[in-house]
């Protein structure tokens, strides 16, 4: 399906768009631009629509949202860290 291909592509996008917040947050050792609430919801959200195209029969979708998710999960996680060791 063309759908399939064209959503990979998007995503792709997406994973090409966060590497460089995720470095800028390791190199700064702090991730102050975004809340906790919208790392966690953009997480959980693309971790739904990765099982929707699973459930679609959208392989190439499922595994590039699946990898979005993931680099969200590394943003999230980085919030976290970073605030423990602000706090301390």
């Amino acid at each position: 399906m063309w759908q399939d291909v064209v959503l990979t592509l998007i995503n792709f996008g997406f994973v090409v768009t966060v590497i460089p917040a995720i470095v800028r947050n390791y190199q700064k050792k702090e991730a102050e631009s975004q809340s906790l609430s919208m790392y966690m919801a953009t997480s959980l959200l693309l971790t739904v629509m990765a099982y929707v195209f699973f459930t679609l029969d959208l392989p190439l979708s499922c595994i590039s949202t699946a990898l979005t998710g993931v680099m969200w999960y590394l943003l999230t996680m980085q919030k976290l860290h970073y605030s423990r060791m602000k706090r301390k």
